[in-house]
């Protein structure tokens, strides 16, 4: 039996290990957490600028994941709840590891998703580090405006900046626009296993998901617009994060629409993961 053979063999094995599976439902769980609280955060951005909402918003209440992160870190026991998030993070990365690794197609499609699972990974074990961070009550830098803007400012510093920042805006807005897709189709099963659920169940299920993925990404897509945008300009100032963008845009009566409609998505997300994390199943590209 070839290296290969026996890498494929031990994959296969993996999949259907109880431990494994168990594992890394965990992740999609802390997931959900993660995204609810995003979207309830964007929804706040939103009222505060229309002056629906009166809660007081901190420097902390960033409406992005490492916000919502923030977030729960200062509430009661927030310590030991960023040590879950964490581990649930970590369990999160390894399942899209081992789903990119497993056999399965070869084709291009199957290779655009391997690459995003490996993408999802590294961005969710970053997530795990901003978690534990703040569970040891360090002062980390987990400004996500600031970084992307520190970030396209020293890339565009060098010869060929700008294209690395157009190009990566430019893959923002067609993951944003694939997240999209994926929700008005409303394809959001392929990673569940929904027998024994009633028609009806399994018809808001992925109801739920659909207006997640749509959610999602059309906030994807707008990071991704605000990158492009300062490449075009050659303005660092014009990279921002998800709050950044989030804020920018509702300023605007227009793009409080947007804002709303992204921070529905999350929520929808985030209880779509909440809902089906013990249906979670691997699957290979």
């Amino acid at each position: 039996m070839s290296i290969t053979d026996a890498l494929q063999k031990s994959l296969t094995q993996l999949r259907q290990h109880p431990g494994l599976i168990k594992f890394g439902r965990l992740g999609w769980f802390a997931k959900g957490v993660v995204y609810t609280v995003a979207g309830v955060l964007a929804l706040v951005v939103t009222g505060k600028a229309a002056g629906w909402s009166q809660v007081e918003q901190t420097p902390t209440a960033e409406a992005s994941p490492t916000g919502a992160l923030r977030t729960i870190a200062q509430a009661t026991g927030g310590a030991l709840l960023m040590w879950l998030l964490a581990v649930g993070m970590i369990a999160y990365s390894a399942w899209r590891v081992v789903s990119a690794l497993l056999p399965g197609g070869t084709d291009l499609m199957a290779w655009v998703k391997r690459i995003g699972y490996l993408v999802s990974a590294v961005i969710y074990v970053t997530f795990a580090i901003t978690a534990i961070s703040l569970a040891r009550a360090t002062e980390a830098d987990t400004d996500g405006n600031a970084k992307v803007t520190s970030m396209s400012a020293d890339v565009m510093a060098h010869t060929g900046g700008r294209i690395v920042i157009g190009l990566a805006g430019a893959i923002a807005i067609g993951a944003g626009i694939y997240r999209m897709a994926k929700g008005v189709k409303v394809d959001v099963t392929d990673e569940l296993d929904l027998s024994g659920l009633s028609s009806q169940h399994r018809l808001w299920t992925k109801r739920l998901g659909a207006i997640g993925e749509f959610g999602r990404g059309l906030g994807i897509a707008l990071i991704g617009f605000f990158l492009l945008r300062a490449a075009i300009t050659y303005d660092r100032t014009e990279a921002t994060g998800l709050d950044g963008a989030l804020r920018r845009l509702s300023t605007h009566t227009w793009g409080q629409v947007i804002v709303v409609a992204i921070g529905l998505g999350f929520v929808a997300y985030g209880a779509f993961c909440l809902a089906t994390f013990t249906r979670r199943r691997l699957q290979a590209p």
